[in-house]
C-alpha cells in the first residue's frame, strides 16, 4: 500500500477503534443518532399506510428515505455511503405504532446478484423494470413499486454526489479535493450508467449492500463471490493503467472498514470453481485475504471455497489469514457444498455457482431466495418429549424406531408451521429493492419473498446433534445394555434437573461419546443426522419452495433453556453446537472430533453443517503451523465435512477480557459463523465461549 494509502489507513482505522470503544455495532443498532432518524421515516410512511399493499408501502419509505436521510461523506474514506441505520426496526419510533402499522423488514440472510447489478447498471434495469409482466394484479403493482425503488436508489446515489462535490469545494488539501471531486463524478455516472471501472463497481456494490440493510433493517445480507463479480473490473483497470494493485488494495480496506458499521455477518467468499467446474482465482480472492490479514477487523466475514483445484498461493494466503487468530476464515469444501446443493435439486451449473449467507448457509449466488434462518427444530427438546411415552419399547432398536417415527410426526407439525410463516413473508415483508437485485424477480413479476426469484428455499436450523447422539449413547448403555436404569427412573432424574448428582456423573462421564470417535456414536451420529436431513430434504412445500437442513442454531446453543438431558447435562447447560461434540465429551482429541463430524451428514445439510476447533497459538506459529492448519482442513475435507474454523484465543484471555472488558475492546472470536467483539456479548454467550474453549471447540 502507498505512503499515502497507510495514512489514510490508520486514520480510518482509528476512527473504526473509537468505534469499538464506544461499543461498537450493537450501540449503533440501539442509539446512533442514524437509527432515530431513519425510523422517524419509516413511522411517519407506516404509520398512515395499513391499508396499502405491503410492496408499495416499502417503495414509498425508500422514495423518503432517498429524499430525506442526511448523507455525509466523511474524511478520508474513499467509499461513500453508510449503513450504521441498520436495526432501525427496533426502535422506539416504530414500536410505538399500532401492529399493522409497523414496518418490519424482513429477514434478511440472502446473497443478491451484485454482478448482474454491475454489468446491467441503473439504466438496464429501468429497462428490464419496463419489460415486467403486467398479466395480474400483483405483477402490476410490483411493477410499480420495484421501478419506484429503483428511482429511489438512483437518487440515494445522486445525492451523495452532491454531497462529494461540495466537500470538494470546501476542501482545502489539493489532494483530498481531487479524491472527493472523483467520487462525485463516479456516483453521478453510477447512478444512471453501469460501472466502468473498479472504484465505480465498488463504490456500486457498497450502494447496493447499504440500500438493501435500509429496506431489510436484518443482517446477514452477505457479498457472495465478491471476487467473481468484481474481478473483470480490476483486470481491466490493471491492463488499462487505470489502477495499480496498491492502490486497489486500498480500496479493498476501505471497503471492508465501511463492513464494520452495522451488520454483524457480511459473509464474502473467495475461489472456488465456476459454473463448468474449472478453477476460478484470481488475483482479487487473494488481495481480499491479504487485506483482512492486514485490517484484522471482524467484517466482512471471510470464508474460503476449498477443493482439489485450489491453488498453493490460495492455500498459503487463507492459513497466514487463520493464523493471525481472529477466527477467519471459515474454510468450506468447495466439492461437499456443491453436492448438498444438488441435493435440494440445485442444477450442477448452479451449485457451483454458491456463497455462504451469514454464518454458514450456502446458497445459489444471486438467484435464489434461501430464508435461511426461518425454521428451527430443537433435537434434546423432541426426545424429552418422545420419552414420556417411550416406556413401552422392549429394547433400544424399538426405541431409537420409535423416536424416528415420533420426529418424523413432530416435522410434519413444524412443516405445517414453516408454509404459513412462507405465505406471511410473501404478505408482510415483500421487498422491492431486493427484488430487483435477485434474479427471477423481475422476469417473473414477484418479489423474493412471493417465490419469484428463480430458486426459494427455506432454512431448516436443527441443533443440538451431538446432545441427541450421546443422549441416546446414555439410554443404550445405561437403561437396555447394563440396565442401571429404567426409563421412568431416567425421566424422574430429568424432571428434577439431576436430584441425585452420582446418577448425573455416571451419564455425564460415561466413555465412547460423540467426538472420541467411538464406533456407537459415530454410527448413532450417522443414523441420526441422515434421517434428519432427508426428512427435511423429501418434503418440499407449496409453489416450489424447498425446506433445506442445516445443523445449527445461531447462539442457542449457549443462549437456550433446554431441560436436563440423559447425556447428564442440565437445565441451562450448554447444548452441543454445529456438528461438534458436547463439551463435556471425555477423552475427545482434534483428530477424534474430525473422524466423528464427518459422519453427520454433511452433504446433505447446505444449510450449514458447521464445526470449530480450538487450537493454542503455539501451536500456528511460523511455516510449521500454517502447515498444520492446511493439514487439519486437508485431512477433514477428504473426509468428508463440509465447514472447519479455527478460534486461536485461550480460555485465560477471555477470562481477563470478561473480568476488565475495558481493556479489551479488539478481542476478536468466533461466534458461531462470525467474528465478533468479546466484551460485547452476552454473559452466557461469553461463558460458552470459555467453557468451549477450554474444551478445545
Amino acid at each position: 500500500m502507498t505512503c499515502t494509502g497507510n495514512n489514510r489507513m490508520a486514520q480510518l482505522r482509528r476512527r473504526h477503534d473509537a468505534f469499538l470503544r464506544e461499543g461498537g455495532p450493537a450501540r449503533v443498532m440501539r442509539s446512533a443518532p442514524e437509527v432515530a432518524e431513519v425510523a422517524a421515516i419509516a413511522a411517519e410512511v407506516y404509520g398512515g399506510s395499513a391499508d396499502r399493499p405491503e410492496v408499495l408501502r416499502r417503495a414509498a419509505f425508500l422514495e423518503e428515505f432517498a429524499r430525506r436521510v442526511t448523507v455525509r461523506i466523511e474524511d478520508g474514506e474513499l467509499i461513500v455511503g453508510s449503513q450504521r441505520c441498520n436495526g432501525f426496526h427496533g426502535h422506539p419510533a416504530n414500536a410505538a405504532l399500532p401492529e399493522a402499522q409497523r414496518f418490519r423488514g424482513n429477514m434478511g440472510h440472502i446473497i443478491v446478484d451484485y454482478g448482474r447489478v454491475l454489468r446491467r447498471g441503473v439504466c438496464g434495469l429501468r429497462g428490464d423494470v419496463a419489460a415486467m409482466p403486467q398479466t395480474d394484479t400483483v405483477q402490476r403493482r410490483n411493477r410499480e413499486a420495484f421501478g419506484r425503488a429503483l428511482e429511489a436508489f438512483s437518487l440515494f446515489m445522486t445525492r451523495h454526489a452532491d454531497a462529494a462535490r461540495a466537500a470538494a469545494d470546501a476542501a482545502t488539501e489539493p489532494v483530498r479535493q481531487a479524491e472527493l471531486r472523483r467520487i462525485a463524478d463516479d456516483c453521478r455516472r453510477i447512478a444512471s450508467e453501469p460501472p466502468e471501472t473498479f472504484r465505480q463497481a465498488m463504490q456500486l456494490t457498497w450502494f447496493v449492500h447499504v440500500f438493501l440493510h435500509v429496506e431489510a433493517s436484518a443482517v446477514a445480507i452477505s457479498f457472495g463471490r465478491f471476487d467473481q463479480f468484481l474481478w473483470p473490473f480490476l483486470e481491466r483497470d490493471l491492463a488499462a493503467g487505470i489502477l495499480t494493485m496498491d492502490e486497489a488494495e486500498e480500496l479493498v480496506a476501505c471497503f471492508w472498514l465501511k463492513c464494520c458499521e452495522g451488520d454483524e455477518s457480511q459473509n464474502l467468499v473467495v475461489g472456488g470453481v465456476d459454473a463448468e467446474g474449472h478453477n476460478a482465482e484470481n488475483p482479487l480472492s487473494i488481495l481480499c485475504l491479504q487485506v483482512s490479514r492486514t485490517l484484522k477487523v471482524w467484517q466482512p466475514s471471510v470464508s474460503v471455497r476449498i477443493g482439489p483445484r485450489t491453488s498453493e498461493a490460495l492455500w498459503q494466503a487463507a492459513a497466514a489469514l487463520c493464523a493471525e487468530g481472529f477466527g477467519m476464515p471459515a474454510f468450506f469444501n468447495d466439492p461437499v457444498v456443491t453436492r448438498s446443493l444438488e441435493a435440494v435439486d440445485i442444477p450442477a451449473d448452479r451449485a457451483r455457482d454458491w456463497g455462504i449467507v451469514g454464518c454458514y448457509e450456502a446458497s445459489p449466488q444471486g438467484d435464489c431466495c434461501a430464508q435461511t434462518v426461518a425454521g428451527r427444530w430443537v433435537l434434546p427438546d423432541v426426545l424429552l418429549a418422545f420419552l414420556k411415552h417411550a416406556d413401552g419399547c422392549a429394547g433400544f432398536d424399538e426405541f431409537l424406531n420409535g423416536l424416528k417415527s415420533f420426529l418424523a410426526d413432530d416435522y410434519a407439525v413444524r412443516l405445517e408451521q414453516y408454509q404459513q410463516r412462507w405465505q406471511w413473508m410473501g404478505q408482510r415483508q415483500t421487498s422491492p429493492f431486493q427484488a430487483l437485485c435477485v434474479t427471477g424477480c423481475i422476469e417473473s413479476g414477484r418479489t423474493a419473498e412471493e417465490g419469484g426469484a428463480r430458486f426459494s428455499l427455506f432454512g431448516v436450523n436443527i441443533l443440538g446433534l451431538a446432545t441427541l447422539v450421546d443422549s441416546l449413547h446414555a439410554i443404550r448403555t445405561l437403561v437396555y445394555d447394563e440396565g442401571r436404569l429404567t426409563l421412568a427412573e431416567l425421566r424422574a432424574q430429568l424432571e428434577g434437573d439431576f436430584p441425585d448428582e452420582s446418577i448425573r456423573a455416571l451419564c455425564r462421564n460415561l466413555p465412547g461419546k460423540y467426538g472420541t470417535d467411538a464406533d456407537g456414536t459415530n454410527e448413532l451420529a450417522s443414523e441420526m443426522a441422515g434421517y434428519v436431513a432427508d426428512l427435511v430434504l423429501s418434503r418440499p412445500m407449496e409453489h416450489g419452495v424447498r425446506p433445506y437442513p442445516g445443523l445449527f442454531v445461531f447462539t442457542e446453543w449457549a443462549q437456550g433453556n433446554t431441560p436436563a438431558t440423559p447425556d447428564g447435562r442440565r437445565r441451562g447447560d450448554t447444548v452441543s453446537y454445529g456438528i461438534g461434540p458436547s463439551s463435556f465429551a471425555a477423552g475427545k482429541t482434534p483428530t477424534s472430533v474430525l473422524k466423528s463430524a464427518a459422519c453427520a451428514a454433511n452433504d446433505r445439510c447446505a444449510c450449514g453443517n458447521p464445526l470449530l476447533l480450538s487450537l493454542n497459538r503455539s501451536d500456528v506459529r511460523g511455516e510449521a503451523g500454517r502447515r498444520r492448519i492446511r493439514a487439519i482442513v486437508e485431512t477433514y475435507f477428504e473426509e468428508g465435512g463440509f465447514h472447519l474454523h479455527f478460534n486461536l484465543v485461550d480460555a485465560d484471555r477471555l477470562r481477563a477480557a470478561r473480568a476488565r472488558p475495558e481493556e479489551h475492546a479488539d478481542l476478536l472470536v468466533r461466534i458461531s459463523g462470525l467474528s465478533a467483539q468479546f466484551i460485547s456479548l452476552d454473559d452466557r454467550l461469553q461463558a460458552g465461549l470459555i467453557e468451549r474453549t477450554e474444551e478445545g471447540l
